[in-house]
């Protein structure tokens, strides 16, 4: 039986839409231990819809109120492996 995990690099992006139309992308990676990849994006996805915590920074000079946002990861890259 193996308990190690593998870690992974995940890299997201999150189109924000502004109440006033605009959009804008702000793009973030993650490292997380998981099984294998699909396992991964369901963590991702998870803490994303359910955490209070933000994946991501706002920049400095955003104003405005967002209406919306959507996660899409980009790439999923094995970093670590037990051996």
């Amino acid at each position: 039986m193996n308990n190690w995990k593998t870690d992974y690099r995940v890299k997201y992006h999150i189109t924000f839409t502004h109440e006033d139309g605009r959009t804008e992308d702000i793009h973030d990676e993650i490292i997380i231990e998981a099984r294998f990849p699909e396992e991964v994006e369901k963590m991702l996805v998870y803490r994303y819809e359910n955490s209070d915590d933000p994946l991501t920074d706002f920049p400095d000079d955003w104003f405005g109120h967002i209406k919306s946002g959507e996660l899409k990861i980009d790439e999923i890259t094995k970093i670590w492996e037990h051996p």
